[in-house]
């Protein structure tokens, strides 16, 4: 039995110490692999930097940590305090007594949606609660109630999200009825001023929302059914992102409601600033709220659709954006003034049965009236005003919204160019204006905004001629409803409203003109169709567009059922482009010293325009697999260069902030509301502060490149990304982007607006292949990206995961060359969204670098590792050249605070890395030992047969002693 039990442990010890051994001999070439993302995550730098005079090129404009905090939480309360919406206001019912007694009714309440899950995630344990941000507000909390859903029977039903890589469930859960007891439903009674309801609703990324995440469940309804039978106010609280069916509202004749978004760290205490009037709530919708948003004609097309006879990698899978420009509130809108006009038949659509809130919309605790509306043509634009007059009783803000409308000519039904009914061209916040007290608004709309993309015809920008229309309205429907009874139109014809005739600006362009908008106002580039292959068109002759000349007729279907049998022209297109080599390309010098003046150090490139010929001698200087190492291996930071003192770079991501949830090591950033809530301000002048304040963070921490902001449509409400997307509206995003923009760049950061392009739903993401016509690419979903740069200036694109057309995005050189370098004078750098693993072989970089991509997101030594004869000299220009405009935005940022010529740059192992050669000893010494000590136990016969000699000599030497 003795002999049995050693040798049981003796193999429990050999597996043991042979699991700790291969444990070991798999991970210290996992970690060799994936260095630089461990010395991400644990907040160790592999960059050492020594003398210089430690130069600070950009300085934080706070003089304590302390006292950037402090700002920090005051600019994520601001930010929803004018990003939270009011929909409803039954009969002032809002703002509530000082002191009131309160119910904060459902699971929700405790389980605030704070952000995204993702690269949007917030750091919930610094995050305030409800029941705080109500009592700081001067509120009585129920805390029996709370007790209930926070630790009681109510905390089983909390929501699920899923995991950054799409495991797991997003569901909405709430408390059934039957979980209520005595005690609970008693509580009500003492605390019964007001049941402020919430209903929580996030995204994620990598998982779309399923279609009923986006409908009240049975058990939400019965919550506030059984708030509005024991309350006499009920107010709703809508913590939610992406548009829901919210027909509840009315049938359960709700009060008030509220929507504030996702709320980041301190968004909450704004909630109740809201509610006791403290604040008075400015933000107005960048969506469209529909009844049914499943019903709109982009979600038609939408979910996880393949290409069923491609074998090609990452390449079976597509979408069709069959509903061309006809997105959010251009379809809605667009279909009620064809019922208006005659155009279209009333029985097919009613606007007030489809719209529950138009874009645009938000209400306040005060009233306003509009007057003195004026436009003035000047040479290049039109100024705009208005004069906004305070006529209630609180201080408020009031946001002009000013809407284009141009003419739909026989020109465009022959040319398939489509015309949206209003379209967004500017806007303006007032001032916090008191009762009675006045404030003239001017906006500026270029006559740039009166052109038209057509793709078929001049297959350029024109200016088509015909009468044009700016209204000032308050929202999208109202600007319409203005235009419509400038047109003599009325209730009696099909109007939701009378609008005012004398907000309506009529404009006529008498010529068509065909020439201006041909050439880039930033280049003088000739400007013509480049995305031809992004149409299905291109391989399918048939597909019509959805087209208001007829409705009907063009009504998008599932393009291919789901289940495409893809052309052979198509399956040949999505294999791996070919790059082809002219042969002429010279192989660039390395390692030489070619300026006059001596080695040029990246320091003295500071301010240095980018065509200024020292680059080239600066590049001369580097080394080859200095050069490819820091072009293919980009991921969440860069290894310094040392042989021109480029510092290695620091890489986060998340459009909430540079948060400690994703900054790693032991970073402490705020995580501000995301980005739905920041567009919902309307206020481009708060959000370029707000750009500042995470650039405040970028230099405290010691992250140069951000990864955001994250400025792709909110094409359909099921998006699962829509919270850290700006708005389905393109112009709207574009001037939020390039304010936020602006303002983290004035810090010395560096941007990477993402995803670029047509990234617009989470399924199928990787490879997923995005058709779209090229006036709606252009118009819509490329448009953030444009204004970002050319009015923001942004120095750092993310291209996108998905393939435009056939070709991945940043292999596609007629988008990330001749569009965004030559049409929009972009002179930044373009990396890629996560490359690492060989699931992304099809972001091939050979092809990427040809194109216009400049590095890749990669933290992989052994990904993208090209052989040396594939290293040609023309692969190699394409190098450098990438090399070239990631060190010129490097050079003016913050990255060199610190360096100057005459400091030393190197790269070293990290701290953790420094303990794998002493960690191999010991577990070869652990192997050895326990191999040794299971033989032992063991006990072979041989063994077994020596160990008793040995104990007979021993016993026949005592025997003489």
């Amino acid at each position: 039995m003795k002999k049995i039990i050693k040798r049981v442990c003796a193999v429990l010890i050999a597996l043991v110490v042979i699991l700790l051994a291969g444990a070991t001999a798999v991970a210290i070439p996992l970690s060799n692999n994936y260095a630089s993302m461990i010395s991400m995550a644990l907040g160790q730098s592999a960059v050492k930097t020594e003398g210089g005079s430690n130069p600070t090129y950009y300085e934080s404009a706070y003089s304590t940590e302390e006292d950037m905090a402090k700002h920090a939480e005051e600019m994520c309360q601001e930010l929803e305090r004018e990003g939270m919406v009011l929909l409803i206001n039954e009969n002032q019912t809002l703002p509530l007594k000082q002191e009131a007694k309160i119910s904060l009714m459902g699971q929700n309440s405790v389980d605030l949606v704070y952000g995204g899950a993702g690269a949007g995630s917030v750091d919930t344990s610094k995050a305030g609660t409800m029941k705080e941000a109500m009592e700081s507000a001067g509120f009585e909390v129920n805390q029996t109630l709370w007790d209930f859903y926070d630790t009681g029977a109510g905390s089983a039903y909390r929501k699920e999200v899923p995991s950054v890589t799409g495991q797991g469930n997003l569901a909405a859960h709430e408390v059934p009825q039957s979980e209520y007891t005595d005690e609970v439903l008693k509580s009500l009674e003492e605390y019964n001023d007001a049941a402020i309801v919430v209903i929580g609703r996030g995204g994620s990324e990598s998982m779309d929302l399923p279609a009923e995440y986006l409908e009240f469940t049975k058990e939400e309804l019965d919550l506030i059914r059984l708030s509005r039978e024991n309350f006499d106010k009920v107010v709703l609280v809508l913590n939610i992102t992406n548009p829901m069916n919210l027909s509840a509202l009315e049938e359960y004749e709700i009060d008030a409601c509220l929507w504030v978004g996702a709320l980041g760290q301190r968004g909450v205490y704004a909630i109740g600033e809201a509610l006791n009037g403290t604040v008075n709530p400015s933000g107005r919708l960048v969506d469209t709220y529909a009844y049914e948003p499943g019903l709109a004609p982009a979600a038609v097309n939408f979910g996880d659709y393949t290409i069923v006879n491609s074998q090609v990698k990452a390449g079976n899978k597509y979408m069709v954006y069959a509903e061309g420009i006809y997105v959010g509130y251009r379809y809605y809108e667009t279909r009620y003034e064809d019922v208006v006009l005659g155009n279209e038949d009333a029985a097919n659509y009613d606007y007030q049965s489809q719209v529950q809130f138009p874009f645009g919309y938000g209400l306040s605790y005060t009233e306003f009236a509009w007057s003195d509306y004026k436009v003035t043509e000047n040479a290049d634009d039109f100024t705009v005003s208005v004069t906004v007059e305070n006529t209630g009783d609180a201080a408020g803000k009031e946001t002009v919204q000013v809407y284009l409308q141009s003419p739909y000519t026989k020109y465009d039904r022959e040319n398939e160019i489509e015309k949206a009914s209003v379209e967004l061209a500017g806007f303006a916040k007032t001032g916090l204006l008191e009762p009675g007290e006045k404030e003239t608004v001017a906006i500026n709309v270029p006559k740039e905004a009166l052109k038209v993309y057509d793709r078929k015809g001049y297959g350029t920008y024109i200016l088509e001629k015909g009468e044009y229309f700016l209204a000032a309205g308050k929202n999208a429907h109202d600007a319409l409803n203005h235009i419509l009874s400038a047109k003599g139109k009325t209730e009696a014809e099909g109007m939701t409203e009378e609008g005012d005739k004398a907000m309506a600006y009529a404009y006529t362009q008498k010529k068509t003109d065909s020439d201006t908008y041909a050439l880039s106002a930033e280049t003088g580039e000739k400007i013509q169709n480049q995305m031809e292959d992004v149409d299905i068109c291109n391989y399918d002759e048939d597909f019509a567009y959805l087209s208001r000349s007829d409705w009907s007729g063009t009504w998008p279907e599932v393009y291919g059922g789901g289940k495409l049998e893809a052309s052979e022209e198509l399956l040949k297109a999505l294999e791996l482009p070919e790059v082809k080599e002219d042969g002429n390309a010279q192989m660039p010098e390395f390692e030489a010293v070619t300026n006059e003046t001596g080695e040029l150090k990246l320091a003295d490139m500071i301010g240095a325009d980018f065509e200024d010929k020292r680059w080239d001698d600066l590049l001369n200087q580097i080394s080859k697999k200095e050069l490819y190492d820091l072009v293919r291996h980009g991921g969440y930071g860069t290894y310094a260069v040392s042989s021109i003192g480029l510092p290695g770079t620091i890489h986060k991501d998340g459009p909430a902030g540079i948060s400690s949830t994703l900054a790693g090591g032991n970073l402490s950033c705020m995580a501000y509301p995301p980005e739905v809530v920041v567009a919902s301000t309307w206020n481009a002048e708060l959000v370029e502060a707000f750009g500042r304040l995470v650039g405040e963070d970028s230099l405290s921490s010691g992250v140069s490149v951000w990864y955001a902001p994250a400025m792709n449509i909110h094409r359909t409400a099921r998006s699962g990304r829509n919270f850290e997307y700006y708005s389905e509206d393109g112009f709207l995003s574009g001037k939020m982007g390039a304010a936020e923009v602006a303002g983290f760049q004035s810090m010395g950061g560096i941007v990477t607006i993402k995803h670029f392009a047509l990234n617009d739903q989470e399924t199928n993401r990787i490879g997923g292949a995005i058709f779209s016509n090229e006036q709606a690419a252009r118009e819509i979903y490329l448009k953030p990206f444009e204004l970002a740069i050319t009015e923001g200036n942004a120095n750092g694109i993310m291209s996108s995961m998905n393939r435009v057309g056939a070709r991945w995005m940043g292999a596609h050189e007629g988008v990330m060359t001749n569009i965004v370098r030559n049409e929009w004078d972009f002179q930044g750098f373009v990396i890629t969204d996560q490359t690492s693993f060989p699931n992304f072989d099809y972001c091939d970089i050979r092809a990427g670098l040809a194109a216009g991509n400049d590095m890749w997101l990669n933290t992989a030594n052994n990904m993208w590792a090209l052989k040396e004869e594939e290293l040609t000299a023309e692969v190699m220009q394409n190098v450098r050249q990438a090399a070239h405009r990631f060190l010129y935005v490097a050079a003016n940022s913050n990255a060199m605070n610190g360096v100057d010529r005459d400091t030393k740059v190197m790269n070293v192992k990290a701290g953790w890395q420094k303990l794998i050669p002493p960690l191999v000893i010991v577990m070869a010494l652990i192997f050895i030992g326990g191999m040794y000590a299971a033989y032992c136990l063991w006990g072979t016969k041989k063994h077994l047969r020596r160990k008793q000699e040995r104990k007979d000599r021993r016993n026949h030497s005592a025997m003489y002693r």
